[in-house]
């Protein structure tokens, strides 16, 4: 095309350019076929279609920092092609189709991925320290992470975009932006650090892999720019992972309280209910004493005893969040303990000291059970 057909048609021109830098869109589709696929294959696997429980997610790759943090690092990748939702999904595909087949001729193909890649790594990054309990999902850092790279194109190759070309940038960037961080405030599993911080990585990175379309130009300083490149995720990445708080063992102590609570709550309810009817037949006159204390102390008091050291064997730090919540169920475990004991002093000796003690360890006994409960209730 000559000089004069190119300054009156400058979008056909940049297109021929484009398509003689990078021939063919690869990247670009291969990604959006890969996130429409991991979220068909979650819907399959019983994942709402718009979007379920955040902790679902787990178990297709959803950045937790717990679990990251705890060795699965690969989270980091795996949750940016994770979607919550058909809507989440959908936005985020048109998204990437429309700025990433520009940026990733304007890039080539492999910038293109390291662009995308480098980002959706460094949102995930930015999203653990700003929120470690947060669970999180989507491209949508990623995505950023590619207009970061356009926006460090046209400040490195300045005026090479032909404005109308710019102008439709401009249109749909905000449109993607402004959705995205509002959904961002709306919506559990996604966050406006991850946004954030791929728009940066993006960025960085866009500036280190910007050269001119033509081949020549783009060929001067290649290795360079690679080993560059190279160094900035080499000391960003493990210096995140160096800042990023181990909140793994934590998650670890709640998960095995959980589990210790669950077990505990089955075999208190069981034996609340003999203690009860252990009271109920002897007040009716169809246990006498002697049968009742062999009843409490040959197999209640035993059975409390075992409960009250299963559930000892928790570890908690210190400082635990639910550091509370284990003392209040070792306090009424134990005065539950001291309550069936006492009972059975009650019925051997029929002392007013033992008949206290029965009223006051019932009293711990509720007061602690009280306590634990409020304090769910304000969870």
């Amino acid at each position: 095309m000559n000089t004069d057909a190119a300054i009156e048609h400058p979008e056909i021109e940049f297109a021929r350019r484009l398509h003689a830098a990078t021939p063919r869109v690869l990247v670009t589709p291969a990604l959006v076929a890969i996130n429409i696929a991991v979220f068909v294959v979650m819907l399959a696997m019983g994942i709402a279609l718009f979007g379920g429980r955040a902790d679902d997610y787990l178990r297709f790759g959803a950045n937790f920092a717990p679990l990251t943090t705890g060795g699965e690092w690969w989270r980091l990748a795996t949750c940016t092609f994770v979607h919550f939702g058909i809507l989440h999904l959908a936005f985020n595909m048109w998204a990437l189709w429309d700025s990433g087949q520009l940026t990733e001729r304007l890039f080539g193909n492999a910038w293109f991925l390291a662009i995308y890649l480098f980002a959706g790594v460094a949102g995930s990054f930015a999203s653990m320290l700003w929120r470690a309990e947060a669970v999180s999902v989507g491209a949508s850092g990623a995505i950023f992470g590619v207009f970061g790279a356009l926006l460090a194109y046209t400040v490195r190759q300045r005026g090479s975009i032909p404005s109308a070309m710019m102008n439709h940038l401009r249109v749909s960037t905000s449109i993607f932006v402004t959705y995205s961080l509002f959904y961002g405030f709306a919506a559990a599993g996604i966050d406006n650090a991850a946004h954030l911080g791929g728009l940066a990585a993006g960025f960085v990175m866009g500036l280190v892999g910007a050269r001119p379309l033509e081949t020549a130009a783009r060929a001067r300083g290649h290795m360079q720019r690679i080993a560059l490149a190279l160094i900035v995720a080499a000391v960003a990445l493990p210096s995140a992972a160096l800042f990023a708080p181990d909140s793994s063992r934590v998650y670890r102590q709640a998960v095995a309280l959980q589990k210790a609570i669950d077990a505990f709550v089955v075999k208190e309810h069981r034996l609340s209910a003999a203690f009860d009817d252990v009271v109920k037949r002897a007040r009716d006159g169809r246990l006498d004493n002697k049968g009742a204390i062999k009843e409490l102390r040959g197999s209640l008091l035993p059975a409390w005893d075992a409960a009250v050291a299963q559930l000892s064997t928790v570890e908690l730090d210190a400082k635990a969040p639910l550091r509370r919540d284990y003392e209040l169920l070792m306090q009424y475990a134990q005065a539950r303990r001291d309550m069936t004991a006492a009972l059975a002093d009650v019925l051997d000796s029929g002392a007013a000291a033992d008949r206290e003690r029965v009223a006051d360890k019932r009293r711990q006994a509720e007061a602690a059970l009280k306590e634990y409960g409020d304090r769910q209730a304000r969870k």
